[in-house]
């Protein structure tokens, strides 16, 4: 008897248990856990909105309607109803927050999607957020269907307008010209597509590819040059690193004979102006008296020949 009770007991705490877990479960998926800020929405018109519609704040889940009820200013021109929701506790909503209501997708349900707008100010908990009345549905596809029917009725005549063009433009002659237009053509891409035309296509592929593997020797001997020229030039500049003293001064020695040389000049020139000069003289002789060269001319003590 006792083990049966004790059984009962157990089992009786299981389902107590398993209860207050489903509650809790249906709680935190409902939104109802943990402390909530209210504010209110004032519409018009709350068609599919009732305690337990979700609240987003720019698409992300914050909160649930609380209650729907008759607002105080409705029967003095103001809104209808006001709507009471409770969000996260200390979630910012901006002064300029837009409430409106919305459908994610075609078949599901209304949820209130509230816009955050471009205000720094943050509105307090109890405060009015604005609302944009919700449109109708059926109102707007029938404006939709309207707007369509004046478009077909718009362009049915272009359609036939259209129809009757394409009628006179395939009558029989012209038919019969696009009739001998095709067959020009294909016969002009018979002969492109000729086996003569193939032949030539195949050599000019041919001497392309020749011409690819000449390029791609070009190219590995341009290659080799380059390596060597490298060599070259490694071996150029290892000899004036090696040699860069005696360069040195060379160019040194070569500087001072140019100084030499530069302060001579004009003696030099003075020099070989005279030799040219009497090298003349000496060529005029010998073209009047040839015999010169083969016996001294003899010269007077007086100085007479």
């Amino acid at each position: 008897m006792k083990e049966a009770n004790r059984n009962y007991t157990a089992v009786g705490a299981f389902v107590l248990s398993m209860l207050a877990a489903l509650v809790m479960w249906f709680a935190i998926l409902s939104g109802a856990a943990g402390s909530t800020d209210r504010y209110y929405i004032l519409w018009d018109n709350v068609m599919s909105l009732k305690p337990g519609t979700q609240i987003l704040f720019e698409g992300y889940q914050i909160g649930l309607i609380e209650s729907i009820e008759r607002s105080v200013g409705a029967d003095s021109g103001g809104k209808n109803y006001r709507v009471e929701i409770g969000i996260e506790k200390g979630w910012p909503i901006p002064e300029s927050a837009m409430a409106e209501t919305t459908a994610p997708s075609f078949l599901a349900a209304l949820v209130v999607n509230i816009e955050a707008g471009d205000s720094e100010t943050i509105l307090e908990p109890g405060g009015v957020i604005r609302s944009r009345e919700q449109a109708d549905l059926l109102s707007a596809a029938g404006d939709a269907m309207s707007k369509i029917s004046d478009v077909l009725e718009f362009v049915k005549p272009k359609i036939e307008e259209i129809a009757n063009s394409v009628g006179s433009v395939l009558n029989d002659e012209n038919a019969q010209q696009l009739r001998s237009m095709l067959q020009t053509m294909n016969s002009r891409v018979k002969d492109i597509l000729s086996a003569e035309n193939a032949e030539r296509v195949k050599n000019i592929l041919t001497n392309l590819n020749a011409v690819s593997e000449d390029v791609s020797d070009l190219t590995s001997g341009l290659q080799t040059t380059k390596a060597q020229i490298d060599d070259v030039i490694e071996t150029i500049q290892g000899l004036i690193d090696s040699h860069s003293g005696d360069i040195g001064h060379s160019l040194v020695d070569l500087h001072a004979s140019l100084e030499t040389v530069s302060r001579h000049i004009d003696a030099i020139a003075s020099n070989l102006e005279d030799t040219t000069r009497n090298a003349n003289e000496f060529t005029e002789q010998i073209r009047k008296d040839p015999s010169l060269l083969l016996w001294r001319r003899n010269v007077a003590d007086d100085g007479t020949k």
